[in-house]
């Protein structure tokens, strides 16, 4: 009996195998197939290196949400808590002289606590998590450009630009940061018990209850983790563009359209690969659908943004197929 099940696993290993080397296999040759379409451009090595920072963001951010949506917890504010969050970073730097203990202090703390406030309207109050974070997008928004108008009056500028304390945004040490995130990330989701509790919540009440795991309390600490992780996302992506412009009217959600549709393609390959390497592949393959749309003169904000929104759905749908409720 017992050799029939080593048998058994060792086959389903196999095949998932087989299943990951298809993949990676159909991603290298659509890649060099775009190569050719771009006219060579694509696979250059300094398109690759190109594309390895621009991707950095969508891949932190997306392994913080990995963390939040596990749960059950659909956080819509995520795109209006990082802006808030990298401009009370650069505020630190550029107007108090913190340098880059508070660009990092200031921009996480914001963040945990924009998080905190958020995760508790709908874990504590019994309010939707779509719905919590609607409304706190809408509260982080009007803080931010409240106190960015209020400021503009003597520094000239709505738009706070961080000139100083860039060395975390450049090259390599932005990947580097990425890649360790990415190990971090994949320990505390695979290898811990916060990983498992937070995977037990994801599958349904009924598995929680019975591992005796407190729901509320895992899911809030999930939050707090993935939190902390978007809040480096937010720190790299500042020191490498030197802003995040403030938006109202929930402007903020198309900052995290590319996390989104890198966690939907992780879902997607949910059976494939764990959350963490799929949050790897859906990062590339959405930057460089934007970069092989650039190389060919397609204009962003319109052709690219509809290619993206195209993307979100389609992953959309085949995370559907793979999993019930919400997006692991």
């Amino acid at each position: 009996m017992s050799n029939k099940k080593t048998l058994g696993n060792a086959g389903l290993k196999k095949n998932k195998l087989q299943s990951q080397l298809l993949i990676i296999a159909i991603i290298v040759i659509v890649c060099l197939i775009c190569h050719f379409i771009t006219g060579g451009r694509l696979l250059t090595l300094t398109n690759l290196k190109t594309i390895s920072i621009q991707m950095t963001y969508p891949l932190i951010v997306g392994l913080g949400m990995m963390f939040i949506f596990t749960g059950g917890m659909v956080d819509l504010s995520i795109g209006a808590q990082v802006i808030l969050a990298a401009n009370v970073g650069a505020i630190c730097v550029e107007d108090f002289g913190l340098g880059y203990p508070g660009l990092i202090i200031g921009t996480l703390v914001t963040i945990v606590i924009c998080e905190f406030l958020s995760a508790s309207c709908s874990q504590f109050l019994g309010i939707p998590a779509w719905v919590a974070g609607l409304g706190a997008a809408l509260i982080f928004e009007a803080i931010c450009n409240i106190y960015v108008n209020n400021r503009a009056a003597t520094a000239g500028s709505s738009v706070v630009y961080l000139k100083n304390c860039r060395a975390l945004g450049s090259f390599p040490v932005i990947v580097i940061i990425a890649v360790v995130v990415l190990i971090v990330a994949y320990i505390l989701f695979n290898r811990s018990q916060l990983g498992l509790n937070l995977r037990a919540v994801g599958s349904g009440g009924e598995v929680a209850s019975a591992m005796g795991i407190n729901r509320k309390k895992t899911i809030m600490i999930a939050a707090m983790v993935g939190a902390v992780i978007i809040g480096i996302g937010a720190i790299t992506q500042l020191s490498y563009t030197g802003r995040f412009t403030p938006m109202s009217g929930l402007g903020s959600l198309s900052g995290i359209f590319k996390s989104l549709a890198t966690i939907l393609i992780a879902g997607s390959f949910a059976r494939i690969f764990s959350d963490p390497i799929g949050c790897v592949i859906g990062a590339f393959i959405v930057t460089a659908l934007f970069n092989v749309l650039t190389l060919l003169g397609v204009p962003s904000g319109t052709g690219q943004e509809m290619c993206l929104g195209a993307v979100v759905v389609l992953c959309g749908i085949l995370s559907s197929f793979k999993n019930k409720g919400v997006v692991k």
